[in-house]
C-alpha cells in the first residue's frame, strides 16, 4: 500500500461523517428562531419599560419557551436550575424560602428528594404565580443570599 492509500484508508476508518436530517434541522431551526424572536421582544420591552421583574414574570407566564429564553439570556444551565430548585425544596433556609415563596408552591410535608424534570418545572411556572415569582427572584436577587 502506498502512502496515499494508507491516508485514504485512515480517513475512511477514523472520520465521522456529517449526517443530514432535514426534518430535525427544520424543527431545530424553528426552535432557535423562536428563542431569538422571544429574546428580541424581551429586549424591546426592557428598552421601553425598563429592567423590571414583571417583564420576566410575563415572559415566563406568556411565552412557551420563556424559561429557555431566560436561561439562554443569562447563560445559566437548565441542569443547574433543576439542582438549585431541588436544594431550595429540601433546604431549611428561611431567607431563601422567603425569597422564592417556597411556602406557596413546595410540598413541605413531602420527604421526597427527587429532582423535578423540565415538564414539572414548566407546568409549575405556568400554573403557580408564586413559583414563577420565585424563579424571577432567584435570577434577580439569588446571589444576595449567602446560603
Amino acid at each position: 500500500m502506498n502512502k496515499n492509500e494508507v491516508k485514504f484508508k485512515t480517513v475512511i476508518e477514523k472520520n465521522t461523517f456529517y449526517f443530514y436530517n432535514p426534518v430535525f434541522q427544520d424543527r431545530y431551526e424553528s426552535y432557535i428562531n423562536s428563542l431569538n424572536e422571544t429574546l428580541l421582544i424581551l429586549k424591546n420591552r426592557i428598552d421601553t419599560e425598563g429592567l423590571k421583574k414583571e417583564v420576566f414574570e410575563s415572559l415566563l407566564a406568556d411565552k412557551e419557551n420563556g424559561l429557555r429564553a431566560l436561561l439562554a439570556l443569562t447563560g445559566f444551565a437548565n441542569e443547574s436550575l433543576k439542582r438549585l430548585i431541588t436544594v431550595v425544596r429540601v433546604a431549611d433556609n428561611k431567607e431563601l424560602s422567603t425569597l422564592l415563596h417556597k411556602d406557596k408552591w413546595a410540598d413541605i410535608s413531602s420527604t421526597e428528594i427527587k429532582e423535578w424534570g423540565d415538564s414539572k418545572i414548566n407546568n409549575l411556572i405556568k400554573s403557580n404565580e408564586y413559583f414563577r415569582k420565585g424563579v424571577v427572584n432567584l435570577f434577580f436577587e439569588g446571589a444576595s443570599v449567602p446560603f
